[in-house]
């Protein structure tokens, strides 16, 4: 017993040994390929070897190994996308941001290594491909309407069947109605065949971030695109901002194998853009004019609301028709800024500031309208020409001071007006004073430069001259109409819009760069002429014969011009008098003008009232909303007390108290929303929500949709909305990452 037990002693003692001697030689061995790699091929792993081609260097094809097909060490630079800057309102609510989209593979090679039913029989691998593209086919149909029930089948067909690798879907990253989301991915995981284990890792997605618009249409061309040949509005004329600065990461490929080196530069992200633009104004102004081309059938239309003293444009809408019924309408072309168009009797105010200027603010002398023969000498003076020229047929001349002719709108009155200051015959001069007032220079704004009307400039006819004085027979952006009123009721000072009001570093309020509007002229024209003016502007809406007297009301007020003007026909070189272009600009309230603002619709059947009941439509929404109408009296003789708000941003809770009348403490305020109320004695009473900035979901109960959905957006969820009014209960969907939003 004893000596078998010594000899297993002894053989475990030898194989003991061996295994020692291995490990220890195995260990040398590692030792000295480390040895060799750090010492001898150091240089080759580091990608700074003679025999390693390094393509982020400038002029890499020039060296001799690009050349060399055998070389096999080279080092390349992956760029890494910073995340792009978001765009915000006036109120810092989210007006574009980012989100991830993702692109639908399937791999069947993957699938045919699994061992399931469907491997071993070709009846239930057609059942399958069968329900998955009856599956696909009615969740995807909304989203990519083009491809039907055998598109499914054929892709589903080349994945398994074939066991091929097989791109099912794509996101377009210029549509977001054909964006894959979280959504989609979550319904796609919980389908039977994708959510058992075997076939979990057939799926692959490849995302990548796009842009998303949480308000739909509102202001879309405006807040614009960067993206191949789409380029236009703020994404493209602040891309240097938003885009932030590429950070790139090498990789070493030797031998077929990628290494990733030490250098690496991180990303600098993209700075937000905070504008002038304020979400409930656009939502007024898209709505109204949207509802009114609908009715009216236009080709498009647009609106723009400019803030007076300012100079911030507030809403900007372009609406184009998106079906022959007109019965749908979307965000297209940027007209407000660049497309030229006849401004028709809405420059009638231009030649009444040069008429009041040529003569010195007098306005006592009358003028023919309705009917008028003219009469113009011949160069030599041996023949007299006369042109008869009507507002109306039928009628017999009559005659009207200027304030007359401007809220009558007579094409005869101001052209009488304008022969009478500059003569019949000295167009020229006419020119040059509509010059001096600024209405015809270009400009440069943030979103691109204004062209200068195409004014014919030599024309030496009667009938250039007569239709220049009343916004026909040249073309002009409706922006230049609007900015010259503006200055009309900014008392004479022209200031360029404003889009963008400062710039700060991604999701900081400490402004980095800050922009204020650009001062065109300080005083285009006399305080006497500008108060004449405005006196016009004023009795075209409120004036017995003013046209848009229709739409006084007594509850607020304000002042303007109609322009109505016939299509010019390039088919039939002539004006089509049974389709116009309308149009109604202004600004209110008429006493102290907070706002001004132009409506033009192109190709309507009806004359410039509809543009009025767009513009008086948005100014009592608009004068409600921010308080300067509704609330601008409170009864405090009964104790009034002002009623209990839901959640408000401090920023127009300031607005509200001060339109009120109401002095606070601004150290009250030292929060983003806050609830408010007044004591017996009329002292403010403040509360601060439930609602905290840091919070990973934030509760965004009791506010209004607008300032949730940019909360919530600004967090990182995804937003659906039921219902109207302010948000009483909000359900958060983990799988999809999407928070619903019940309003009441």
């Amino acid at each position: 017993m004893q000596t078998n037990e010594g000899t297993d002693n002894k053989r475990f003692s030898a194989r003991m040994g061996v295994i020692f001697l291995f490990v220890l030689l195995l260990g040398l061995g590692c030792i000295g390929k480390i040895l060799h790699l750090v010492i001898f091929q150091r240089a080759l792993y580091s990608g700074t070897s003679s025999k390693c081609l390094d393509k982020t260097q400038e002029g890499w094809e020039d060296n001799p190994l690009a050349q060399d097909e055998n070389c096999d060490c080279y080092v390349v630079a992956n760029n890494v996308r910073p995340v792009r800057g978001e765009i915000y309102d006036d109120h810092n609510r989210v007006m574009v941001s980012n989100v991830t989209v993702f692109d639908l593979t399937l791999d069947g090679r993957i699938f045919a290594t699994k061992d399931t039913i469907y491997t071993h029989s070709a009846a239930k691998l057609n059942k399958l491909i069968e329900q998955l593209s009856a599956e696909f086919y009615n969740h995807f149909q909304h989203k990519f309407p083009k491809h039907d029930l055998q598109y499914y089948r054929r892709k589903f067909t080349i994945a398994l069947a074939e066991q091929r690798n097989a791109l099912i879907l794509q996101s377009n990253e210029s549509n977001e109605r054909q964006w894959i989301t979280s959504e989609d991915t979550a319904f796609i995981n919980h389908l039977p065949m994708f959510s058992e284990k075997p076939c979990k890792r057939c799926v692959n997605y490849t995302f990548r971030t796009v842009r998303i618009n949480p308000y739909g249409d509102l202001a879309k061309r405006t807040l614009g695109m960067n993206l191949g040949d789409r380029q236009y509005g703020m994404e493209y004329y602040f891309n240097e901002q938003l885009a932030g600065v590429e950070g790139s990461r090498k990789y070493l490929y030797v031998n077929k194998a990628r290494l990733p080196l030490d250098e690496y530069v991180e990303p600098i992200d993209g700075c937000d853009l905070h504008t002038t633009l304020n979400l409930e104004i656009q939502n007024i102004v898209h709505n109204e004019l949207n509802a009114k081309l609908i009715e009216w059938n236009a080709d498009w239309g647009c609106a723009v609301v400019m803030e007076t003293k300012t100079g911030e444009i507030k809403a900007l809408c372009n609406l184009r028709r998106a079906n022959k019924d007109g019965t749908q309408y979307t965000e297209s072309d940027e007209y407000v800024l660049n497309k030229m168009v006849e401004p028709g009797s809405t420059f009638k105010i231009a030649s009444a500031l040069a008429y009041l200027e040529k003569k010195n603010g007098n306005d006592d002398q009358r003028y023919p309208i309705l009917y008028h023969e003219f009469e113009r000498k011949s160069k030599d003076g041996s023949k007299t020409y006369k042109f008869i020229k009507y507002d109306e047929r039928g009628k017999a001349e009559d005659r009207g001071y200027p304030i007359d002719i401007i809220q009558r709108s007579s094409n005869v009155g101001i052209a009488s007006m304008i022969f009478d200051a500059f003569g019949d015959d000295n167009y020229k001069a006419y020119l040059n004073k509509i010059d001096q007032l600024y209405i015809t220079t270009s400009f440069s704004t943030q979103l691109g430069k204004i062209q200068a009307p195409n004014i014919k400039r030599n024309a030496k006819d009667f009938h250039t001259y007569y239709n220049t004085c009343f916004g026909a027979g040249f073309t002009m952006t409706p922006i230049q109409t609007l900015v010259y009123y503006n200055a009309i009721a900014n008392n004479g000072k022209m200031v360029a819009p404003l889009f963008v009001k400062y710039v700060t570093k991604a999701h900081e309020t400490e402004p980095i760069q800050t922009f204020e509007a650009e001062v065109i002229n300080e005083q285009i024209c006399s305080p006497t002429t500008i108060a004449k003016a405005k006196s016009y502007l004023e009795a075209v809406v409120t004036g017995e014969h003013g046209t848009a007297r229709y739409y006084r009301n007594p509850n607020f007020t304000f002042a303007g011009k109609t322009g109505t003007r016939d299509i010019w026909d390039e088919q039939i070189k002539a004006y089509n008098y049974s389709k116009n272009s309308v149009s109604f600009c202004g600004y209110f309230p008429a006493d102290n003008p907070q706002y001004t603002c132009l409506v033009f619709m192109y190709n309507v059947s009806k004359k410039s009232s509809i543009a009025v009941d767009v513009f008086a439509r948005i100014a009592r929404n608009i004068m409600n909303t921010t308080n300067f109408g509704a609330l601008q009296n409170v009864n405090r003789e009964h104790g009034t007390k002002l009623p209990r708000t839901h959640v408000v941003n401090s920023e127009q809770y300031k607005l509200i108290m001060e339109n009120l009348g109401i002095a606070y403490p601004s150290s009250q305020l030292p929060v983003p929303y806050v609830t408010s109320g007044l004591r017996d004695d009329y002292s403010v009473m403040l509360k601060t929500p439930k609602f905290k900035s840091g919070d990973k979901m934030p509760d965004v109960s009791e506010m209004i949709a607008s300032d949730a959905v940019s909360e919530l957006i600004r967090a990182g969820y995804q937003v659906k909305i039921y219902g109207y009014g302010v948000v009483r209960r909000q359900v958060l969907d983990k799988s999809t990452n999407t928070v619903s939003l019940y309003l009441e």
